[in-house]
Parts: structure tokens; C-alpha cells; sequence
């Protein structure tokens, strides 16, 4: 029999928008940072945020793509093949190719006109076509390796379907006993450390460039179809609900442990796989633990909420540009790193939020990115789903 399909899961609609505000946190941070690779290093930069950037990379992603392993299992489940192709091209290939066309773009103009010191430097630089031969998705690369998954998912539900219903209910049977045990964490982590074993350093790495890197989409899948199976599952959330600071406080512990050794052990020989061990282990329980803790606290509708993860998704697509765009003009501005960066972060935010209220929810964007225009207000009813 099958298990009845809930109208939203707001727990992890939550969820997913708190990883792309997360992002912003993390991009805010790194903008300032020496260590990070950016397309604006202004004059003041400290490595005081390195730590937390770290900390937050080590989970940020992969929680995001369980989250959306999940949603696509189902959307595929309540609309069927042609209405599921039809709303991730819409919301996911369409972004993705106009963000490419229109913000990379802009982004590498912003660049060159804080290199050149000029507005007319950044647009012949533009005009030149010489940025083409850096071109890169930059934080836009989400988009593509989720494009990508679907691609895989598509061709895996093809070949699983011409496996007997037999063979297909044991290996479900199999996730479900592993999921209800209380190591379930620990499977899923020796899978994620064998996909980090050619990443370049000690964690996930990010993709170089417009070609897929296919070891980087390799570790992002673990997680994607971790989440596609949690949904034929779906009962067993209650399970990730009851355990979440079980999961949680060990791997809020491993992940502050995986920082410390970064800075503390050699990343060579037995170095090397201590690492991806203690960040492999210290991702998947924070998965568990982090999904868990929304469900137990996230789960009721609320207009705010809603409201804030609809905005996610357009925040976090423009968030970089204006973050640039900030920098380059205050990059004279005599105030250290560690002060300008939650500058950069609040008034980025403060910047985005009515852009998207007036600009972008009532609009055809707003259908484009939320599956249909909403009115401005904050509405107190439920919004159907």
C-alpha cells in the first residue's frame, strides 16, 4: 500500500531555504577571506572566518541535495513524468541558463572594473569576450549538478523499473533497516568518503568550471538519492524526528573536530583519510540530526516561513552579484574585514528582500522561481502547495 503523499512538507521546505541563506552567510565570509577563491579581493581580508567557512561547507550542500533528492521523488510521484520534466525545466534549467546569460556576466564585469580600477575597464573587458575564457557557473554550479542528477535519476528509474518488483521491494526493505538502526548514519558515510577520496583537498570540492566534474557529482549524489529513497520511506522521518540531537550533538562534535584537525594534522599519508573519515561521519550525522531538528521544530505552516523560503531562492541566485557590487564600492572604506563582511551580509539581504517582494513575487519571475505569481502581503492562510 501506499504511503499517503502530505500536501507540503514545511519542515523541509524550511530546511532547504535555511541552506541558501546559509550560503549567503558563507559567501559574505568568504568575500573577506584570503584563503577563498573570489572574484573581488578587497584590502582588507582575515582568515578569522575561515573556521566557519569550513564548518559550514561540510554540510550546507549535502543537506540541501538530500532535501531535493527527496522533493523530486515527490513531484515525480504526485505529477508523473511529463509535469515533473516540465516544472524543473521551468524552475531549475530555465534560472539556470538566464542567471548564466545575464549574472556571470555582470559578476566578471564587476571584477574587472575593481581590477581596472575603472567602469570602462570592467565593460571592455566584457566586450572583448575575454571573460569567456574563464567562464564559469560560479555559485549558479548548484543548478547545473542538479540538472544533472535528474538526468541520472531519470536513467536510474528506467533500469530499476526493468528489475523485478521483487528485487526492488528487497533493496528498499534493506534502506529501510538500515535507516531505522541507530549506526544508519555510518553506511551512508563510507559511501561519501570513498566520493571524497579524489576530491583535491580535505572536503567537498567545487566544480572548476561549466564542464561536469564527474567525482564532484559523484559525492553530491550519495546524498540526492539518499533523499529520493527517504521519500519512499517517508514514514520513517519520524524516526529521523525522535533522534535528532542523538545525531545532531555527535555531529555538530565531529564537524567542530574535522575543523580542528584541517589546521592541526598533516593532510598527507594516514592524514589524508583521517580527514575525509571524521568529515564524511560529521556530514551524514549532521544530515540526520539537522533534518531531524526541523521536523520536531519546523513542521507547522507559518506565513513568515513560507514567505522567507520562497524568497530563498531568488535571494540566493542574486545575492553574489550585489555582494561584488558592494565591495567595489566600499573598497576604500577603511573598516576591517571582520566588520565589513556582516555589513555586506545584512544590507545585501536588507537589499534583496522588497526587490523580491515588489519586483519578483507578483511577477511572472515569481511563477518562473515559485511556481506561481503571490501577492506581496504576507498572507496568514496556508498557501497550497
Amino acid at each position: 500500500m501506499s504511503q499517503p503523499v502530505p500536501s507540503r512538507y514545511h519542515a523541509l521546505d524550511s530546511l532547504r531555504a535555511t541552506m541558501m541563506f546559509l550560503g549567503i552567510v558563507l559567501h559574505a565570509m568568504a568575500a573577506y577571506s584570503p584563503s577563498s577563491p573570489w572574484l573581488i579581493r578587497p584590502l582588507q581580508t582575515t582568515k578569522f572566518f575561515d573556521p566557519a567557512i569550513l564548518f559550514i561547507h561540510a554540510f550546507r550542500m549535502p543537506v540541501f541535495y538530500a532535501m531535493a533528492g527527496l522533493l523530486t521523488a515527490l513531484l515525480l510521484e504526485r505529477y508523473g513524468w511529463r509535469r515533473a520534466i516540465v516544472n524543473r525545466f521551468r524552475r531549475i534549467a530555465v534560472p539556470f541558463v538566464i542567471g548564466c546569460l545575464l549574472l556571470v556576466p555582470l559578476m566578471f564585469f564587476l571584477a574587472a572594473a575593481a581590477r581596472t580600477g575603472t567602469v570602462e575597464g570592467g565593460w571592455l573587458y566584457i566586450m572583448s569576450g575575454r571573460f569567456l575564457s574563464r567562464a564559469h557557473p560560479i555559485h549558479l554550479w548548484f543548478l547545473e549538478y542538479l540538472l544533472l542528477l535528474y538526468a541520472v535519476a531519470a536513467v536510474l528509474v528506467v533500469l530499476t523499473s526493468l528489475v523485478p518488483e521483487k528485487v526492488r521491494s528487497a533493496g528498499l526493505a534493506l534502506f529501510r533497516r538500515v535507516l531505522q538502526a541507530v549506526w544508519a548514519p555510518l553506511p551512508m558515510a563510507m559511501l561519501t568518503f570513498l566520493t571524497l577520496l579524489p576530491m583535491r583537498w580535505a572536503g567537498l570540492q567545487d566544480p572548476p568550471s561549466f564542464a561536469p566534474a564527474p567525482h564532484i557529482l559523484l559525492a553530491y549524489a550519495v546524498p540526492f538519492f539518499f533523499g529520493w529513497l527517504l521519500y519512499h520511506t517517508r514514514d520513517l522521518l519520524e524516526v529521523l524526528n525522535r533522534r535528532a540531537w542523538l545525531y545532531g550533538l555527535p555531529g555538530l562534535a565531529l564537524c567542530v573536530t574535522y575543523v580542528v584537525l584541517i589546521y592541526s594534522i598533516p593532510h598527507g599519508d594516514s592524514g589524508f583519510y583521517i580527514l575525509r573519515a571524521v568529515l564524511a561521519l560529521a556530514m551524514w550525522c549532521l544530515i540526520f540530526g539537522i533534518t531531524g531538528l526541523f521536523l520536531r521544530y519546523f513542521s507547522g505552516h507559518s506565513p513568515l516561513w513560507r514567505y522567507l523560503c520562497d524568497s530563498s531562492y531568488f535571494i540566493y541566485i542574486a545575492h553574489l552579484p550585489v555582494i561584488l557590487l558592494l565591495q567595489l564600492v566600499t573598497f576604500n572604506v577603511p573598516l576591517p574585514a571582520v566588520i565589513m563582511a556582516p555589513i555586506v551580509l545584512i544590507v545585501t539581504t536588507v537589499a534583496l528582500l522588497p526587490i523580491y517582494a515588489y519586483a519578483v513575487r507578483p511577477t511572472f519571475v515569481g511563477a518562473l522561481l515559485n511556481g506561481r505569481k503571490y501577492p506581496v502581503a504576507i498572507r496568514p492562510t496556508a498557501v497550497p502547495a
